[in-house]
């Protein structure tokens, strides 16, 4: 069980770089799979990429600063899955990628969408091509001797300089003298480390499957969307991570599922299910995401006498409440990190207020059923119940 803990884990570093007045303006992303036996990079890079812009914190990542990405080939032909905003986002190349007149287009493609292309100053078929160059910035290796002459003369030819690998003052001040726009090392500021926390196992993988073809259909249905996503608490954790952040400015914190998908929109949900979905983080059993749901629908049918509170948010008081258990994370930190409305998080972290008193029935109620007990089994619990049995069952049997 400790190897395949070891064998989930997977960092991302987040390598500052800062511009020519040292001010941090940018940050590289580089990441490693700790078990080498699993090294595909079109899945590595989703495992990347999901965590730069769906686990961590946005006010930690991007905020106002642009992200360097080194992309496989695989990924570059996938225009669909390029992360946004395309303004923050600068594409890098990898060193050993064979500019192909396939690749060229594609990475045309990508200018023309507003991305920023990153290239090492080795890669031939790029800067000596006859037309309209595909790159926009030029990488330098710092460790090498530089070529004054060649680094003015790209910059005459309009291109930005990223200097990579300054490891002294003196590498420093050659690069700033040679006209480097950027400057990347451990000289000036040490790289920042996040962890991926290993994923959890707790969902409904034929859901998956019908979410991604429901996500390309020319005619997609958001009510079907809502409910497939509703057996995939990663995703639905990452939604609403997403809707909150800082590109989307909503100056009201989104806590409600279905309000959240329409903040991002079509093409961004279609990007994130994707990105999670290559880095396998879809679980497989069902057993718990079931009574998440029981639990959730409950909560729901017993608000919906009153008109003093939310179904809606008593079914997120619900199903949040068995969210740790959904992905195996502590729920004090969870909780800490999500865009909950303040009257939900009362209510689970210390079962106050309307939902705190809807949420402590439930759970109560579930514990006589597990005792076999039927004190204070009143009728109308018991139809809440049953009917959020039938409802749980309709929403998981359907797909």
């Amino acid at each position: 069980m400790a190897g395949q803990e070891g064998a989930d884990n997977f960092t991302i570093a987040m390598h500052p770089i800062h511009d020519a007045d040292y001010s941090h303006v940018a940050d590289r992303l580089v990441y490693q799979q700790h078990d080498s036996d699993h090294d595909d990079p079109v899945s590595n890079t989703a495992r990347a990429l999901s965590a730069a812009l769906y686990e961590i914190d946005d006010g930690q990542r991007l905020a106002s600063r642009e992200l360097f990405i080194e992309l496989p080939s695989e990924w570059l032909v996938r225009q669909d899955l390029l992360p946004t905003p395309a303004a923050r986002v600068v594409i890098c190349l990898p060193p050993s990628l064979e500019i192909t007149p396939e690749v060229a287009d594609s990475l045309r493609r990508i200018r023309e969408r507003r991305y920023r292309i990153a290239v090492p100053d080795t890669i031939d078929g790029v800067l000596d091509a006859d037309g309209e160059s595909i790159a926009d910035i030029i990488e330098i290796d710092a460790s090498r001797p530089l070529d004054v002459e060649r680094l003015q003369s790209l910059k005459v030819r309009g291109f930005r300089l990223l200097a990579e690998h300054v490891q002294d003052h003196e590498q420093l001040e050659q690069c700033l003298a040679g006209g480097c726009d950027y400057v990347n090392g451990r000289y000036l500021s040490r790289p920042h480390y996040h962890v991926s926390k290993p994923r959890g196992r707790h969902g409904n993988r034929a859901a998956q499957l019908r979410l991604i073809n429901e996500l390309y259909r020319d005619d997609v249905d958001l009510a079907r969307l809502h409910d497939l996503l509703l057996q995939m608490p990663h995703l639905h954790v990452a939604i609403l991570r997403r809707a909150n952040s800082s590109y989307f400015g909503q100056r009201q914190q989104q806590s409600d599922l279905r309000r959240a998908i329409q903040v991002i929109g079509l093409n961004e949900l279609r990007r994130l299910v994707m990105t999670m979905s290559l880095a396998s983080y879809m679980p497989s059993s069902r057993i718990t995401l079931r009574m998440a749901l029981i639990r959730a629908f409950m909560c729901q049918n017993l608000a919906e006498p009153f008109r003093t509170i939310d179904p809606e948010e008593a079914f997120t008081t619900g199903l949040f409440s068995m969210m740790s258990a959904l992905l195996d994370e502590d729920q004090e930190a969870l909780l800490a990190e999500l865009p909950l409305a303040e009257r939900i998080l009362q209510a689970l972290e210390q079962h106050e207020g309307h939902l705190g008193a809807i949420l402590a029935i439930c759970e109560e109620y579930e514990q006589q059923l597990a005792e076999n007990t039927s004190e204070h089994s009143v009728q109308r619990l018991q139809a809440c119940y049953i009917d959020a049995l039938e409802k749980t069952d309709i929403l998981m049997g359907r797909f």
